[in-house]
């Protein structure tokens, strides 16, 4: 299954410059991904605690639900915890996964591993993946896009050749703004 879902939100964002000539189109581009760099910084600084909101807020709902399993130690670091008749769940806590396979594919604790954490009395932030954290949210948006002086103050470079654009070719017919689904 082919997922593109980055570009369409890329594209989606840069649709307004589209249309424009390069330069103009590549410092529009620039100019909103500064923007946008500088709102998540400011957003993330202003995060409560370790994790960031949402994950949060998913770790509280698992670990609500997580009432109703029952961990059994089996001896070593696995545990196998039961949520209802004929549903049981083998958790590592070293290896951070579980045979549900949710905490494996998302990072964050499932509810047989947040039975296992509640009964053990650790702190299930701890077991999140560090990239959920507000550290690493303020680390990835601590590198910002340098802003650059207008066309008008850059320098002339007299010993360079001249680029023309390529020949204009027009298909017959209007042209068309919308995208093509």
């Amino acid at each position: 299954m082919l997922v593109n879902n980055l570009s369409e939100s890329f594209n989606k964002m840069i649709l307004e410059a589209r249309g424009k000539p390069i330069l103009t189109m590549m410092e529009t581009i620039r100019t909103k991904i500064m923007l946008l760099i500088v709102k998540k910084k400011e957003e993330a600084d202003k995060w409560e605690g370790f994790l960031c909101p949402k994950i949060k807020k998913k770790l509280d709902v698992n670990m609500k639900d997580s009432l109703r399993c029952v961990p059994l130690h089996t001896g070593g670091d696995k545990y196998q915890v039961e949520c209802g008749p004929g549903n049981q769940h083998v958790v590592d806590l070293v290896q951070n996964s579980c045979s549900c396979r949710n905490w494996d594919l998302t990072g964050i604790p499932c509810i047989h591993a947040l039975a296992i954490i509640y009964v053990k009395d650790e702190f299930p932030e701890s077991y999140v993946e560090t990239w959920y954290t507000k550290q690493t949210q303020q680390q990835i948006y601590s590198n910002f896009v340098s802003p650059v002086r207008g066309p008008k103050q850059w320098a002339y470079v007299s010993n360079m050749l001249l680029i023309l654009p390529p020949p204009l070719r027009r298909p017959p017919g209007r042209p068309t703004k919308v995208r093509r689904k």
